[in-house]
């Protein structure tokens, strides 16, 4: 074979490994374009859908509870159903008659002052700075018995209790007012909404069972 011949032939080779090797990378390209993408988790999607939120003091929606102020700070709504927190402003003698949530753990954080929780079968001073943790299940209640008023932030997780809240304590519209008392129409709506969002109050508060 002459030179020219085995020119020419090394070029046709060439070329046709050129081509071979463009058609490859085009089905490769057309395979990742139509292979569907991995889904996202519902936790991440849900994380993507909620919006940052930034709550000056004094501007959370507020309910009076049993002797004491909630500010609504976020809510199941705002969170995408992951957790409802409030701050509870607990006056000398507030806070609520022990109770069980079965859908719902909880959390409080002594922010000032002082309150007695009752967890189960124990009682407990807890103060600035301590931290309580509630699976559900678990009878509780704080109540202020100092002189000074008591904050802490309150959290459920998931979400849902809010709803209770909404429904059975009025909106507070005076925040310097001072708590109203405690109604028998308050308790009578508390025990009537208590199933619908699974509460229970037990019937001896200091057995430690519902």
């Amino acid at each position: 074979m002459s030179l020219p011949d085995r020119f020419l032939g090394a070029a046709f080779v060439a070329v046709v490994l050129a081509f071979g090797g463009l058609a490859c990378a085009r089905k490769e390209s057309a395979e990742k374009a139509s292979a569907p993408e991995a889904p996202l988790s519902a936790g991440y999607e849900s994380a993507l859908a909620s919006r940052p939120i930034f709550r000056p003091s004094g501007t959370a929606p507020a309910v009076w509870g049993p002797g004491d102020l909630y500010n609504l700070l976020i809510t199941g709504d705002e969170s995408k159903g992951a957790l409802f927190q409030f701050e509870a402003i607990v006056p000398q003698g507030g806070g609520p008659p022990a109770h069980v949530h079965s859908r719902e753990d909880e959390t409080f954080y002594v922010v000032k002052g002082s309150l007695e929780v009752l967890l189960g079968d124990s009682l407990y001073r807890a103060k600035a700075g301590d931290f309580v943790y509630i699976p559900r299940g678990t009878v509780h209640r704080f109540k202020n018995l100092g002189n000074q008023t008591a904050v802490q932030l309150v959290t459920f997780t998931p979400s849902g209790m809010e709803k209770f809240f909404r429904e059975v304590f009025p909106a507070v519209t005076d925040r310097n007012a001072a708590p109203p008392p405690v109604t028998d129409d308050l308790i009578r709506r508390m025990n009537e909404a208590a199933p619908r969002h699974g509460i229970v109050f037990p019937a001896n508060p200091d057995s430690g069972t519902p």
